[in-house]
């Protein structure tokens, strides 16, 4: 079995592709997984990356869990862990494209294409189920001027007309276990994708939890502080929600609170800053759980250049790494103070 890591740390374990035609009511299954090998390296970059950072990431993503254990998405992905081989990928892939096939007969016409995958996402696995409606391109010929058209083009990651789910294979009944992008979502046909096939529901995920609070906190501690005083606050929100820390809303802005406090009025300051925002934000967020892990995805500060081929990726926390930009000169200087003691070493990846 071949396998492709992307720049994101994503590795392609294995992809299938089935064909919808809601048109002619017919299902084409897929009969051997795709030749990872064979396919260029732009593909993952521009094509399935842009996918999966967007489900993860984008603001139409919703964080969702599987309304019960006995969803038989579960049970199909669990028969595929079991026996981790080619023959049973395929099945997965077909029981899961056929399913979505035998939904959309009721609920839609559109035609599409269906990629079915095992990736691994920083180590952890998932089932990427992506369902794309093939659209129609018109290419110039830059010698002749001639107009042809092209069909059967798979969308970009920023077309509406789509669907994806990361599904988590390793099933926390406790945790959010799929992330849905559903372009048409706001549309009542397409309510079907997670309510009757995925047979999820939305939940608001401790990442964008993490990533609301900070923001607020910031943002309204930030209005009475000094300006050269905001870097210092950053760095206390940091502190405190620290990766994987598990943490309670009242005592963390508290903490806050008490680290940022100058030194005349420091009670009122606390107290009254502290009880002000927590009511507030508890107004506007009444669904919000004031205990949750914190889980972040900045922490990591990332250059890459245009096409990819060039990546350095760092913790934003580390003290002993400088880039620097010479603008005159269009030269990067990357400098990293005491290596030996973080045990860097250059990491080569098969091809």
């Amino acid at each position: 079995m071949n396998e492709v890591e992307t720049t994101l740390a994503i590795q392609m374990k294995r992809i299938a592709v089935t064909l919808l035609d809601m048109e002619q009511s017919r299902f084409v299954s897929a009969s051997q997984t795709m030749d990872l090998s064979a396919i260029q390296s732009e593909v993952y970059s521009n094509f399935f990356e842009s996918y999966i950072d967007a489900t993860l990431n984008s603001p139409k993503s919703v964080a969702c869990k599987f309304l019960d254990r006995d969803n038989d998405i579960i049970t199909k992905i669990n028969r595929y862990v079991e026996y981790p081989d080619d023959t049973h990928f395929i099945s997965l892939a077909n029981d899961l494209s056929n399913k979505l096939y035998q939904i959309m007969q009721n609920v839609s016409n559109s035609n599409g294409s269906v990629f079915v995958a095992h990736i691994e996402i920083i180590d952890e696995p998932y089932i990427l189920f992506l369902k794309l409606d093939p659209k129609e391109a018109v290419q110039i010929d830059l010698e002749t001027l001639n107009l042809t058209t092209i069909e059967n083009i798979l969308p970009d990651a920023s077309s509406r007309v789509q669907k994806c789910a990361l599904i988590r294979m390793n099933y926390n009944p406790l945790e959010e276990n799929v992330y849905v992008l559903d372009r048409q979502s706001d549309g009542e046909p397409a309510k079907f994708f997670m309510e009757t096939f995925l047979q999820a529901t939305p939940i608001a995920s401790d990442k964008k939890k993490t990533k609301m609070l900070m923001k607020e906190l910031y943002e309204k501690i930030a209005e009475s502080i000094n300006e050269e005083q905001t870097p210092h606050l950053q760095k206390v929100i940091d502190e405190e929600f620290e990766n994987g820390k598990y943490i309670e809303l009242d005592a963390s802005v508290h903490n806050i609170y008490e680290a940022i406090a100058p030194p005349e009025n420091r009670n009122d300051f606390v107290e009254q800053g502290a009880k002000l925002f927590i009511n507030e934000f508890t107004d506007r967020n009444p669904d919000f759980t004031p205990t949750f892990e914190v889980k972040r995805d900045d922490l990591n500060v990332i250059y890459k250049s245009a096409e990819g081929e060039i990546l350095f990726r760092y913790d934003k926390r580390l003290e002993n790494i400088d880039v620097h930009h010479d603008q005159v000169s269009g030269t990067y200087t990357i400098t990293i103070r005491d290596a030996d003691k973080i045990d860097f070493t250059l990491h080569k990846k098969p091809l």
